[in-house]
């Protein structure tokens, strides 16, 4: 696959269907991240929503996660848990007050949870989402996406380029 040829991850392995979110019109930037947070919240093995909210809002108070070319990529690493997880906002209208490093409108917003031993997994997801970003192909193609499951296609289909 060339996702492995590339050294990245296919994200398809820690996002599910359920947890991927088509929000319409423009949002806020702490709306998106909450809806996220909530999201992630339901995953059994993260306890609870408050240790996801306090490490995301500290870490977008440092410096914000909009990377670049319409994509913000929210993250924290938390004691308890021992795998990675992730959601994804859709947001075709863009999000209010995420202030990206190129100064262009967040559309898209993954997020990541991951364990606190987990730095080396936790870096590889990042540089993936990244990666994966680009040439501005995939973004296009999940803007343009009306439900999670396609979505979801969209990104396992890039994977096996």
């Amino acid at each position: 696959m060339a996702a492995e040829q590339k050294n990245t991850l296919n994200l398809s392995e820690f996002l599910s269907v359920d947890r991927i979110l088509i929000l319409s019109g423009k949002q806020e930037k702490d709306d998106v991240l909450n809806a996220l947070i909530e999201t992630l919240a339901e995953v059994p093995e993260i306890d609870g929503r408050d240790e996801v909210a306090r490490g995301v809002f500290h870490r977008e108070s440092l410096l914000s996660t909009g990377i670049g070319n319409g994509i913000g990529v929210p993250h924290v690493r938390l004691n308890e848990l021992d795998s990675s997880y992730m959601a994804l906002a859709i947001v075709p209208e863009g999000v209010d007050g995420y202030e990206a490093l190129d100064a262009k409108p967040v559309k898209i917003v993954f997020m990541v949870v991951a364990g606190k031993d987990q730095r080396t997994l936790h870096v590889k997801l990042l540089q993936s989402i990244s990666c994966m970003f680009i040439d501005g192909h995939l973004a296009t193609d999940l803007l343009a996406a009306t439900d999670p499951q396609t979505c979801m296609d969209i990104i396992r289909q890039n994977e096996q380029k």
